[in-house]
Formats: structure tokens, C-alpha cells, sequence
């Protein structure tokens, strides 16, 4: 059976759709200009922020696609600091999962063009996760590719426990607002190049 659309809904895709093509557009034209140095700025500021975060020893990251800022210095800069990384994989259903990864170990060609952690390795739960982003608002609504992976993922995830979830964009990726629909699941902050951006109180 097809899922029902009211009018609403309807519009708040074709209005994410319209937003979707323009921040595109916005990030691919800062990564040609930036984007490498954006990579390193995260990389410098994260480390901090993260530890700020109060007892955390595992982190959740991507490996960057398309034009999504880069957060493997990051990635790798939080491993020489002692914590373990995890990355995703993508599996039937919107099923995301996360696996133990060593910056350097070998990945694997996935959906979408993805890389991805072997299967053999372990499966985790970070309870800081890095998440990458088309555009973002102030009040930590995001729009993805629209597929809902990590709409799906934190849902699931936040229903047994507490999880961080950081945007990583370039701050030319901010709208003044993103719609948002009922399966939408908010960021707590946005990390970008000139910026920490706390969410929902924090």
C-alpha cells in the first residue's frame, strides 16, 4: 500500500527538494574552494569539543562523500587522542550500523558510493556521532539525501540510550530554516569551521 501524502507533507518535500538543489550547490562550491582546509579547522577544534563533552571513549564518523566536509582528520586526530572510531555501514531497510575502524585499515565499496568498515569487524554504538548534512538550521534540523538513514539510526538509538549527534557542515550550509517532518531526528550541534552551535537547549 502507498503511503498517504496530505498536502502539507507534500509541500514540505517540495520545499526540501528546492532547498536540497540549492545547498548542494553552496557546498560544492565552498569544498572546491575550501574544502581541504575546512577538513583541518574541524580537525583542530574538534578534539576539544569532544572532550568537553563529559565521558565519552568512542566516536562515530563518515567517510566524506560527494562534497561533504571531510571529518577524517578529525577521525584521525580523536584516535591519537585515544578514543575509538566507528564507522557506518549501510544494510537493507535504512538499517545503518557501526564498526570499529582504524584510521588506515581497509574499507569497502558500498551503496551509494560509500566506503565502508568490513562486516568482520565489530559492531558499536558510539555515543558521540558525527553526521554528515546537506543544509542545517539553528534549531538542529537537517536535511540529508533524503533516504533517512540517520533519521532511522537515531530513532532506533535514542530510544535506548543517549547519543550526541553533530552535524559537520560548512557554515554556508546554514538556512534559516529547514522543514521538518515527524520521522525528521534533530542534531544537539553543528560543528563548522567558525563555529560550535549548541541545539535544543544545550
Amino acid at each position: 500500500m502507498q503511503p498517504k501524502f496530505t498536502p502539507h507533507r507534500h509541500l514540505r518535500s517540495e520545499q526540501k527538494a528546492r532547498l536540497r538543489a540549492e545547498a548542494t550547490s553552496r557546498r560544492t562550491d565552498v569544498w572546491r574552494k575550501s574544502g581541504v582546509s575546512a577538513a583541518q579547522t574541524i580537525a583542530e577544534k574538534g578534539v576539544s569539543l569532544i572532550q568537553s563533552c563529559g565521558p565519552a571513549d568512542a566516536v562515530g564518523g563518515y567517510h566524506a562523500l560527494r562534497a561533504e566536509l571531510d571529518p577524517l582528520p578529525l577521525l584521525t586526530a580523536l584516535h591519537a587522542h585515544g578514543f575509538s572510531i566507528a564507522l557506518p555501514r549501510t544494510g537493507q531497510n535504512l538499517a545503518l550500523s557501526f564498526r570499529e575502524w582504524t584510521p588506515g585499515s581497509a574499507l569497502k565499496p558500498g551503496k551509494f558510493g560509500l566506503h565502508e568498515p568490513l562486516e568482520t569487524q565489530p559492531a558499536t554504538h558510539p555515543p558521540i556521532l558525527f553526521v554528515p548534512l546537506v543544509a542545517f538550521d539553528r534549531n538542529g534540523n537537517r536535511l540529508g539525501y533524503g533516504a533517512g538513514y540517520y533519521d532511522a539510526y537515531l530513532r532506533d538509538v535514542r530510544a535506548r540510550q543517549r547519543v550526541l549527534a553533530i552535524g559537520v557542515a560548512f557554515d554556508e550550509q546554514e538556512f534559516s530554516e529547514i522543514p521538518r517532518e515527524p520521522q525528521d531526528e534533530p542534531l544537539d550541534m553543528i560543528l563548522t569551521p567558525s563555529r560550535v552551535i549548541a541545539c535544543g537547549g544545550l
